[in-house]
């Protein structure tokens, strides 16, 4: 299983996945890394060695990590509503998997964290889920939200995340 935070810190989302991961899992963070932002220009739709023209950390690493795993959980806080740059930066380089299907059959997961309430940004929360449901479609990749997270000082919280982090644990142990 492949994990990457994609958060611009090493600090709540990167913190989940290192809880959740097994022993023989990936976990990839992106912060502080060189990324590029797509530039439209169409070449990883040819046959590329690299699928990419960009010479950075996605085209370097975190595209022979995605090929390899049959599962990829993404972590990202609650940017404005939404996901954060680094996620849909790394999903807009995702466009090179479209014209080959190299994402067919992958199941891709998504949690959040946020300050707000799961309850407070349900409808934000549902647009993300709208959204992966919507690229999914010619990215050809399985789609599950896993949970959203509260960032917290408050013990009931911080019990309430443990909780959490332990039922995703369980369910990739396998």
């Amino acid at each position: 299983m492949l994990l990457i935070n994609c958060s611009n810190r090493e600090k709540n989302c990167f913190n989940i996945l290192k809880n959740i991961m097994n022993d023989n899992d990936t976990l990839i963070s992106l912060s502080n890394k060189d990324l590029k932002f797509c530039l439209g220009c169409e070449c990883c739709q040819k046959d590329l060695e690299r699928h990419c023209v960009l010479n950075d950390y996605i085209t370097n690493n975190v595209y022979d990590e995605v090929l390899k795993a049959d599962t990829i959980i993404l972590a990202s806080p609650m940017y404005m509503s939404n996901i954060n740059g680094i996620l849909k930066n790394l999903l807009d380089r995702f466009n090179t998997f479209y014209n080959h299907q190299l994402l067919k059959g992958k199941k891709i997961y998504l949690l959040m964290c946020g300050y707000a309430t799961k309850e407070e940004n349900s409808e934000e929360i549902q647009a993300i889920i709208d959204y992966f449901n919507s690229i999914k479609e010619y990215l050809y990749f399985e789609f599950e939200f896993l949970d959203y997270f509260v960032d917290s000082d408050s013990q009931e919280v911080k019990e309430e995340n443990s909780k959490k982090i332990e039922t995703i644990k369980q369910r990739f142990s396998n």
